[in-house]
C-alpha cells in the first residue's frame, strides 16, 4: 500500500522495461471473511487511492484495481500481455502461501517467472535460530540487525518507469463505496507517524487514559509504511517501541516454527483444558454487556474504530479465558473479524499468552479487571469516553462494580470466585500432561 519503500515494487522497476502495478481485492476476503462494506475496506480504498496518485506524479497512471481470484485474474493478464514476471512481496499468512503457491502453478505454462521478495518483516522467520521465549529471540533479533544492516535500510525513491499500457482501467473506488475510515485516514497516519514515536512512550504505553500509543498497527499491517520506516524512527528514540517491533516478528517466527498453533495451545500442558463455549456470557463479552466497565468499555472501543488498546486487549483477553472460561479461540476469532491491524501471527500469539497456553510462558497470569482499571485508568476516563453512561458515577464505583451496583449493567459472574475456578481448570490440565 505504498509506492516508496517497496521491496516488491522497486524490484519490479529496476528489472523491468514496463510495469504493470496491480492490486486484487480477493474474493476469499471480501466474501469469506468482512465483504466490501466494512468499515476496514473503507481503510483501504483510501490507502489504495494515496498509492494511485503518488504514482500518477511518477508517471502520469494509476494502479489497477480488479475484483476476483488471484490465480484467475493473473493468469489471464499474463497471457494477454505476455508478462514476463510476477513481483510481489512475500506473504507468511496460511491463505497467502497458499494463494501465491495457486498462481505459480496457474502460470507455470507460460514462461513467466514469479519473483517474492522479503519485506514485511526485518527478519524472516527462519533466518534466526528457532526460539521459544521472546528474550532469547530478542537479542538474536539485535545481532541479525547488527550484521545485516541492509535489513533495515530505506530503498531508494523512484522517480520514473514506464507503464505497461492496458484496457483495465478500474479503481478502489469502483467496488468500493464509501471513501474514508471514520478514524483511520491516512493523514491520520501520517500524524502518528512523525509525532507518535517518542522517548515517552515507554511512559505512557499502558495508560488508557492518554494518547500513548502511535496506532500505527493499522499502517504496518496494511503497508502503508514499511516496517523499515517504523523501525528507523524507533531506533534511539524508544527501546520500548523497538522491542514492540520485535514482537511481531516473534509471533512470526513461532507460527513459522510451530504452524500446528493456528488451531492448538502451544503448551502441551495446557491443551487439555475443558473450556467452556458458553454462547450466551460469550455474547455478553461481544456486546460490552460484562458489567465490568474496563471490559465493556475495551470492547466498545474495537467494535467502533477497529482498533483497542493494547493494555486493553490483555484486559478483555483474560477476562474471557480466566473469568468466562471460554475457549482463547473464539475470542481470536472475534478479533480477527474486528480488527483493522489484524495479524494473523500476532493475533494467534497474543491470544495464546493472555491464555497462558502460548509461547514465553509466565506462570498463570489473572487481570483483575478492577485493578486494572484502577491502575490504568485512574479517573476512569477511558471508561466513560465508551460508556457514558457513567458519566455521574463515581471513580470508585466504576473501579468496584461488584461493591456497588452500576445502573448501566450489572456484573454477569464474580471475577474472585471465578479466579478460583480458572487455577483448578489448568491445573488440572497440567497433572494430565506431565
Amino acid at each position: 500500500m505504498r509506492v516508496s519503500d517497496n521491496t516488491g515494487l522497486y524490484e519490479a522497476v529496476e528489472n523491468s522495461q514496463k510495469v504493470l502495478p496491480l492490486f486484487i481485492l480477493d474474493t476469499y476476503l471480501t466474501g469469506s471473511f468482512w465483504g466490501l462494506s466494512d468499515p476496514k475496506f473503507w481503510f483501504l480504498r483510501e490507502a489504495l487511492e494515496q498509492v494511485s496518485e503518488n504514482l500518477r506524479k511518477i508517471w502520469g497512471k494509476k494502479v489497477i484495481v480488479l475484483h476476483g481470484k488471484p490465480e484467475e485474474i493473473i493468469p489471464e493478464l499474463v497471457k494477454k500481455y505476455k508478462i514476463e514476471c510476477i513481483f510481489t512481496n512475500t506473504s507468511y499468512g496460511s491463505y497467502g502461501k497458499t494463494r501465491d503457491e495457486q498462481v505459480i502453478k496457474a502460470v507455470n505454462n507460460s514462461n513467466c517467472k514469479f519473483e517474492s521478495h522479503k519485506d514485511f518483516l526485518i527478519a524472516e522467520p527462519q533466518e534466526i535460530e528457532q526460539r521459544k521465549v521472546f528474550t532469547p529471540f530478542y537479542k538474536l533479533w539485535q545481532k541479525y540487525i547488527l550484521a545485516h544492516p541492509e535489513s533495515t535500510e530505506l530503498l531508494p525513491k523512484l522517480t520514473h518507469f514506464s507503464q505497461l499500457e492496458t484496457s483495465e482501467q478500474t479503481e478502489a473506488k469502483d467496488f468500493i463505496n464509501l471513501e474514508k475510515h471514520p478514524y483511520f485516514t491516512m493523514q491520520f497516519g501520517l500524524k502518528r507517524l512523525e509525532k507518535h514515536i517518542n522517548a515517552n512512550y515507554d511512559n505512557t504505553r499502558n495508560s488508557l487514559d492518554k494518547d500513548g500509543t502511535s496506532r500505527l498497527s493499522p499502517y504496518l499491517r496494511h503497508g502503508v509504511f514499511s516496517v523499515r520506516q517504523i523501525y528507523n524512527r524507533a531506533q534511539g528514540v524508544s527501546q520500548s517501541y523497538v522491542s514492540e517491533l520485535a514482537w511481531r516478528e516473534f509471533w512470526w517466527h513461532i507460527l513459522y516454527n510451530f504452524p500446528n498453533t493456528r488451531e492448538q495451545e502451544f503448551l502441551e500442558k495446557y491443551r487439555d483444558i475443558e473450556w467452556s463455549r458458553d454462547e450466551v456470557l460469550f455474547e455478553k463479552w461481544c456486546k460490552w454487556e460484562t458489567g465490568y466497565p474496563i471490559v465493556d468499555a475495551a470492547m466498545r472501543q474495537l467494535n467502533e474504530t477497529n482498533w483497542m488498546h493494547g493494555r486493553a486487549r490483555m484486559v478483555v483477553a483474560s477476562f474471557l479465558t480466566k473469568d468466562m472460561h471460554i475457549d482463547w479461540r473464539l475470542g481470536e476469532k472475534y478479533f480477527r473479524e474486528k480488527l483493522l491491524d489484524y495479524d494473523e501471527a500476532v493475533n494467534l500469539g497474543n491470544w495464546q499468552w493472555s491464555a497462558s497456553v502460548g509461547a514465553d510462558p509466565k506462570p498463570l497470569r489473572i487481570f483483575s479487571p478492577m485493578l486494572q482499571s484502577e491502575k490504568f485508568d485512574p479517573e476512569a476516563r477511558f471508561i466513560r469516553k465508551y460508556i457514558p453512561e457513567l458519566e455521574l458515577e463515581s471513580v470508585k464505583a466504576i473501579h468496584n462494580p461488584l461493591d456497588t451496583p452500576l445502573t448501566y449493567c450489572e456484573p454477569t459472574l464474580d471475577h474472585k470466585i471465578e479466579t478460583g475456578k480458572a487455577r483448578e481448570m489448568y491445573k488440572v490440565s497440567f497433572s494430565k500432561n506431565t
